[in-house]
């Protein structure tokens, strides 16, 4: 068993190396996810709790629990032909709260979000438009409110940029496709371990659930800043930092032989934020 905690300040030493090195530990995945369990603290002590089921690798259920352990609510992931269309949330009563609805045209492209919530009371419509000008168009509309945001592609196929309201904010990429930098309101740098790779297909987060689209991950969530969560890379890493000029972040990865992951600690501003622990089907 091994254990990372690298720091921000190594971090940039091991990237610059591992971008001139020919070694790379990629395993193959042979195992499936069964359970991720994540506690988060405040002041040094747990505030609240998430229990995720997964299927087939895929999130199944989501379960938040207050400080007391009592379930708060919970959320049902729904899935057509292995793609995400709809995630539904309940109360502990099992009222329906929320729903998110996602529609995709016939080249696997997110074209309409429509997103209910605080308990059912406000809808936010969102649709997408794919230009021949290599942008994507967003209008948003909630409660009359109408927003617009465009995406810019670059050759690879890959969102660098969004202009909205208020401001336009860039993402730059490694040569596999991983965001590594980020301009706008707040400039970062984002970090990763480049030597231990993660298992083939491992879900590093709700990855390999919005289908085959290269801009999917980022529409689902109508924000470049979701680059991070990036299905479109070619070679996965397991992320171990985020650096801003408001924010030092940074994850601790437990890995066992083949690099499956055992636990991952996230820290902020030095602080224990998210404690997340991996189970897996036998």
């Amino acid at each position: 068993m091994k254990t990372l905690n690298l720091l921000l300040g190594i971090l940039i030493v091991l990237i610059g190396y591992s971008c001139t090195s020919d070694y790379v530990d990629h395993t193959e995945n042979s195992r499936s996810i069964f359970k991720l369990k994540a506690d988060t603290y405040y002041l040094n002590e747990i505030d609240r709790s998430l229990t995720r089921i997964y299927e087939n690798n895929k999130p199944k259920t989501d379960s938040f629990y207050d400080s007391n352990s009592s379930l708060t609510y919970y959320f049902n992931w729904i899935y057509s032909n292995n793609i995400l269309i709809s995630k539904n949330g309940y109360d502990a009563n099992g009222n329906l709260t929320n729903e998110l609805r996602i529609s995709y045209d016939d080249m696997n492209r997110i074209t309409k979000i429509i997103d209910s919530g605080f308990g059912l009371t406000q809808t936010t419509i969102t649709n997408f438009t794919y230009n021949s000008d290599n942008t994507i168009t967003s209008i948003s509309e909630v409660s009359g409110v109408i927003s617009n945001k465009t995406f810019f592609l670059n050759s690879s196929g890959l969102i660098y940029k969004e202009v909205n309201d208020n401001e336009i904010i860039e993402a730059a990429y490694d040569s596999d496709y991983n965001i590594i930098s980020k301009t706008g309101f707040e400039n970062a740098n984002y970090f990763y371990d480049d030597i231990n790779l993660p298992p083939e297909n491992f879900p590093i987060g709700e990855n390999f659930i919005f289908g085959s689209s290269k801009t999917n991950y980022i529409i689902q969530n109508n924000s470049i800043n979701a680059a991070v969560n990036n299905d479109a890379s070619i070679l996965p890493k397991f992320a171990t930092g985020y650096q801003s000029e408001m924010t030092n972040l940074e994850i601790e990865w437990e890995l066992d032989d083949n690099n499956y992951p055992i636990n991952r600690k996230l820290y902020i501003q030095n602080q224990l934020n998210v404690d997340y622990k991996y189970i897996y089907n036998e």
